[in-house]
C-alpha cells in the first residue's frame, strides 16, 4: 500500500542522543522531576505546613516548571536548527 518513511526520524534521533543534547534532556526531566515531587509533597503535608511554607514551595514549584520548559524549548530548537542546516 504505503511506503513508511524512516530516514528522518533516524536522523532526529540521532541529534536528540549526541551527548549534549542527552544532558539538556537529564536536566529538564531533573527539573520537572522536582516539580511534581514538590507538588505531590504539598499535597500530602498541606495540614501541616505553616502558609509561608506553602508559598515558599509554590514559588518553586512554578520555578522549576519555568525551568523545565526553557530546557526543553531549547533542546528542540537545537536539534531542529542542526537537522534543518544538515539538509541545506
Amino acid at each position: 500500500m504505503g511506503m513508511i518513511e524512516i530516514g528522518p526520524r533516524d536522523e532526529l534521533n540521532k541529534i536528540y542522543h549526541k551527548p549534549a543534547n542527552r544532558n539538556l534532556k537529564y536536566c529538564a526531566i531533573a527539573a520537572i522531576s522536582i516539580t511534581f515531587a514538590l507538588l505531590l509533597a504539598m499535597l500530602i503535608f498541606m495540614e501541616q505546613l505553616s502558609y509561608r511554607t506553602l508559598l515558599l514551595m509554590k514559588g518553586f514549584t512554578g520555578l522549576f516548571a519555568i525551568i523545565f520548559a526553557v530546557l526543553y524549548g531549547i533542546l528542540i530548537y537545537r536539534v531542529n536548527r542542526e537537522y534543518i542546516n544538515r539538509k541545506r
